[in-house]
């Protein structure tokens, strides 16, 4: 991914913000469905059904200055500016940047700034790091995961005794990505269990 701007800023790629969003809308599409279902309930039957009888009657015994109204009032508000801040509040950049600046030939002078700023995602990262880890002898499977300060490997061998494999392939994913330019690289590690 890369963007053209006039201006020298950096890439800002946040986050979609996919889990908070799934959470608020499950609990509004629960307390919609539960005030469906009273509605239908109530005209159906014309009354309250008896599961929530004794909770109306609590709720309507409640006077304004009564604590139990307040509880549920602060609780409320809490709610609210917790998922008002989840919605404003950025996130973590969910992106690596990819410092392909040149250097010239003459020299240590470096190019002006680029105009440009590349990035690769998370999970392409960990997709590399899987397929350097899979080309290291002695590895039979390899799983990755990428977050934007670690990459973690879990590689199942055939070896019964792996010796140094871990070392070799957590060397081997580093240099890999530090051949492709990600700037800061990420810290490897890597787990590595034989195949029963």
């Amino acid at each position: 991914m890369s963007r053209h701007e006039r201006r020298s800023q950096r890439l800002r790629h946040r986050p979609s913000r996919a889990i908070p969003a799934l959470i608020a809308g499950l609990l509004l599409l629960a307390v919609g469905a539960a005030l469906v279902w009273l509605a239908i309930s109530l005209l159906v039957n014309g009354t309250w059904p008896p599961l929530l009888q004794e909770p109306r009657d609590r709720l309507a015994a409640l006077a304004w200055n009564d604590p139990a109204l307040r509880q549920i009032a602060i609780a409320a508000i809490a709610a609210g500016v917790i998922l008002l801040l989840c919605a404003i509040i950025p996130g973590e950049f969910s992106a690596f940047t990819i410092d392909d600046s040149d250097t010239t030939g003459a020299g240590d002078e470096v190019r002006p700034a680029q105009e440009e700023e590349t990035v690769i995602s998370r999970r392409a990262v960990a997709r590399l790091a899987k397929a350097r880890c899979l080309q290291i002898d002695g590895v039979d499977t390899a799983a990755a995961t990428a977050t934007t300060r670690h990459v973690r490997l879990s590689v199942k061998t055939y070896l019964h005794e792996p010796g140094d494999l871990r070392v070799t392939i957590t060397d081997a994913v580093r240099a890999r990505l530090q051949e492709s330019g990600l700037s800061p690289v990420p810290q490897v590690t890597a787990k590595v269990r034989s195949k029963d």
